[in-house]
């Protein structure tokens, strides 16, 4: 019989870089999840992209998105500044997703 531990990717503990790699994206998901779910409708396609330091990247799925979420910056900077592991960014970016663009 096979062993299904080792097919499911949340049961592997590798350790060195590559445990802390898998530790920051486990991290980034769990993110990226509370910001989805707090996020209000007309800006339901956000997602983030980059934590580093004081600053947060988001990515739009469009243009027009982005437009609308540069608009109330300071509202989504409250958001993030309410998720826990979030509370010190002081800078927010936005960014198309060009792959999703034609």
């Amino acid at each position: 019989m096979q062993d299904k531990s080792k097919e499911n990717p949340t049961n592997i503990n590798p350790g060195g870089s590559l445990g802390l790699l898998f530790e920051k994206a486990k991290s980034h998901n769990r993110l990226n999840a509370q910001l989805k779910n707090q996020l209000p409708s007309e800006l339901a396609g956000l997602s983030l992209c980059l934590v580093d330091d004081q600053k947060v990247s988001l990515v739009a799925k469009n243009s027009s998105l982005a437009f609308r979420a540069q608009k109330q910056k300071s509202k989504l900077l409250s958001i993030i500044n309410k998720i826990d592991g979030l509370t010190e960014i002081k800078f927010l970016s936005i960014k198309v997703d060009e792959k999703n663009t034609t």
